[in-house]
């Protein structure tokens, strides 16, 4: 009886320890997303996620099947039943669940922080906890501790810790058959994949809260800011560089500008022609899609790359994101000589 009875409780882990030797098994843990985010905001800003840190205690297999203990996966896998699960992969697949979201514009996973090009911020984060049980009794537990930072200028922004503690019984691998090791571990690492998609979800959805509250805009149409027609005054505050657009010969041009606005500040101007947004050309784009290019969070910024009449190429206007409060439009610069010889000639 006393055999039977730690033979229930022992782990999957050991059982298939205990019956692999002599078979095939493939043990390669491969993080599987969940699809897209259902409600809540969507994001025009872009996100990159950098390798996390090992902050997990400093073993690889402690105890044993039959006095109890657990793995650390963070340092070493299974034998013959799970691949390592490393800070990198636990970054790696947090990227891949911020991008399968839908929840911002972009997401993607980078080795360095050299390679932060045009992103809005970047996620960091440390693995503390990955162990699993040796016994039924022992249990699992993840824990993770993530942040989040603007690119430019690295300001502190969000911070979130996770965790999960659970324990697998046998009915998890119900029809598996007693010597169907495949079974086994395929029915284990799903169970892992559950529970870190759910971690990974609670913090996605904390990120996407705490960037929203920051920006302080109001979702419209597909999760966006709505934009403003050209000329139309805001009856609410949203984050952005103050500038109303529109449409002049087929070339995104400002309307006007918000006095007081970041974009006033930086000198852009009624007539101005917006070529770029953040590198991407801004011919045969909707007014809509850059309006949301443009906005974003409070802290962030934007380079427009912008040619103005008498200029004989374009310059780029970097401007930082602000609260942005309708109702303040600066009145029109002045025609100046060349643009009205332009207006002129293009009226005949």
């Amino acid at each position: 009886m006393r055999g039977r009875t730690l033979c229930w409780r022992v782990s999957f882990a050991a059982v298939a320890l205990l019956l692999v030797a002599g078979c095939s098994v493939n043990s390669t843990f491969v993080y599987k997303p969940g699809g897209p985010a259902v409600g809540g905001p969507k994001l025009p800003v872009k996100v990159a996620v950098l390798p996390f840190k090992d902050g997990t205690e400093d073993f690889t297999d402690r105890g044993s099947i039959f006095s109890g203990g657990s793995y650390n996966l963070a340092k070493a896998g299974i034998a013959a039943t799970m691949t390592p699960l490393t800070p990198e992969l636990w970054a790696k697949s947090f990227a891949e669940e911020l991008a399968a979201s839908g929840s911002f514009r972009s997401a993607r996973f980078l080795y360095s922080p050299s390679e932060l090009t045009d992103e809005d911020f970047f996620v960091e984060g440390t693995l503390t906890k990955a162990y699993i049980g040796k016994l039924w009794d022992d249990g699992n537990e993840f824990a993770i501790s993530l942040r989040a930072l603007t690119r430019s200028d690295k300001r502190l922004v969000w911070e979130k810790q996770v965790t999960r503690a659970w324990k697998n019984t046998l009915a998890l691998y119900k029809g598996c058959g007693g010597m169907a090791i495949q079974c086994m571990v395929d029915r284990h690492h799903a169970d892992t994949n559950r529970v870190m998609q759910g971690m990974f979800a609670e913090a996605r959805a904390d990120l996407v809260a705490t960037l929203a509250s920051l920006s302080g805009s109001r979702a419209g149409e597909n999760g966006l800011p709505p934009a403003a027609s050209p000329g139309e005054a805001r009856k609410e505050e949203f984050v952005g560089i103050g500038l109303r657009v529109g449409m002049a010969g087929g070339v995104l041009t400002v309307a006007s500008t918000m006095e007081g606005a970041p974009a006033s500040k930086a000198g852009m101007q009624a007539g101005d022609a917006i070529l770029s947004v953040d590198g991407t050309p801004t011919a045969g784009m909707a007014i809509a899609d850059a309006v949301g290019r443009m906005r974003g969070v409070k802290g962030t910024s934007v380079t427009l790359g912008v040619l103005r009449a008498g200029w004989g190429a374009p310059r780029d206007f970097t401007i930082v994101r602000d609260v942005i409060r309708a109702g303040t439009s600066a009145p029109p610069v002045q025609e100046s000589t060349e643009q009205t010889i332009e207006r002129i000639l293009k009226g005949k």
